[in-house]
């Protein structure tokens, strides 16, 4: 069988799209302790990222439809790995929030960017990638968090975790870049600005806004909950966020197989069902061992609600996928990276265990959703090889 450089390209850049972030989220415990952050501190940090993301995402779609996905990639991928690089040099609080907003801003920027280059990728082949490039993006969180674990365990500090990460993570874009599709474009998409969705769309993409809600959250806050409330070392909770991005891995390479076999309607309620029994377990456990089974459902129950929702985006045929995609991601996305400074903030007034009950609200929606979703005719989706 040939093999299929693009996909297999762009399965390596949402691989270090999600290194980058599993090193950031397993060193935001350290962080935290290395420059005295309270729970408040902390998440005025985490806004900074998510005001970041919120300037660069919209921009970042006008660039992709007047340049391709692959020219932009090829700069907001370079810059991802050298902003994740330069919160290695975070030397206060106020340092930190302004290299975490250009790394928020880098983030944001590729995230659009990856997806709409899957969407290039998936009509270049004519086969479904979704499900495996986001897991692939799962796969790299695993392995970010878990180089964490390893080094902090050994005594290095964040200052070499993050540079190492970044040089290795950099020596990977350049490799793949040149293997990358360029999509064919209408000659009137140069004129397209972020479209906001239909009373359909809007359903969909609030459904994945409490999905990303639920990650981003978990993401930020989960090896911190560990840290402060269950008193883990910083590398047992490191780890406890490894172990919740193997499950989270595992259910998404299964997303295909699931999308063949069950309605969409059916996986939406189960995933949200287990993010809210989850993330429930892991807040009511007195023990790391219960929580980190928590975290595990938890995981199951996250994966597969951007790849279900995407597959549904992509049927729309009023805005045409690509545009439909662009709006329901970007909403989703906000919930993603709106998630965590909220918690901080409601931990700072009711304690950071009552804050991540935000996690299991979010979870109980995700199941609830489907019931206001419009009734529609089953489509199989080839999955791809």
């Amino acid at each position: 069988m040939k093999i299929q450089w693009p996909k297999w390209a762009l399965a390596v850049l949402f691989l270090v799209d999600g290194t980058g972030f599993g090193l950031w989220a397993a060193h935001v415990p350290v962080f935290k302790q290395n420059l005295h952050l309270g729970n408040g501190a902390l998440s005025e940090v985490l806004l900074s990222l998510v005001g970041g993301g919120i300037v660069t995402m919209p921009l970042t779609g006008v660039l992709i439809a007047r340049f391709g996905s692959r020219n932009v990639v090829r700069t907001v991928a370079v810059l991802y790995v050298a902003m994740l690089a330069g919160l290695a040099h975070a030397s206060s609080w106020g340092v930190l929030i302004a290299l975490a907003c250009l790394y928020g801003g880098a983030k944001g920027a590729l995230d659009v960017t990856v997806n709409a280059q899957a969407i290039a990728v998936e009509q270049f082949y004519g086969r479904s990638s979704m499900s495996l490039l986001q897991g692939c993006w799962s796969v790299g969180g695993l392995i970010g968090a878990g180089i964490a674990s390893v080094l902090l365990n050994h005594g290095y500090g964040v200052r070499f975790n993050l540079t190492a990460g970044a040089i290795v993570m950099g020596t990977a874009v350049f490799a793949v870049l040149p293997l990358l599709v360029t999509e064919q474009r209408k000659t009137d998409e140069a004129k397209f600005r972020f479209v906001l969705p239909d009373a359909s769309l809007l359903r969909l993409a609030l459904i994945v806004f409490f999905g990303l809600f639920a990650e981003g959250a978990i993401g930020d806050w989960a090896a911190v909950y560990l840290r402060s409330n269950l008193k883990a070392s910083l590398s047992l909770a490191a780890a406890g966020y490894a172990t919740y991005a193997i499950a989270m891995a595992s259910a998404r390479f299964l997303g295909d197989w699931l999308i063949r076999r069950f309605e969409d309607k059916l996986i939406l309620i189960g995933s949200g069902l287990l993010i809210a029994l989850g993330f429930g377990l892991t807040l009511v456990a007195r023990s790391l061992p219960v929580a980190i089974f928590g975290l595990v459902l938890t995981g199951m129950g996250v994966a597969n609600v951007v790849p279900v929702i995407m597959t549904l985006t992509g049927k729309n045929t009023r805005m045409g996928a690509g545009p439909a995609i662009s709006a329901v991601s970007t909403i989703g996305y906000f919930g993603f990276l709106a998630g965590p400074p909220l918690i901080g903030w409601l931990a700072v007034a009711a304690g950071l265990d009552k804050a991540l009950g935000l996690v299991v609200l979010a979870g109980v929606i995700v199941a609830a959703g489907p019931i206001i979703l419009p009734a529609e005719k089953k489509v199989t989706v080839e999955a791809g090889a």
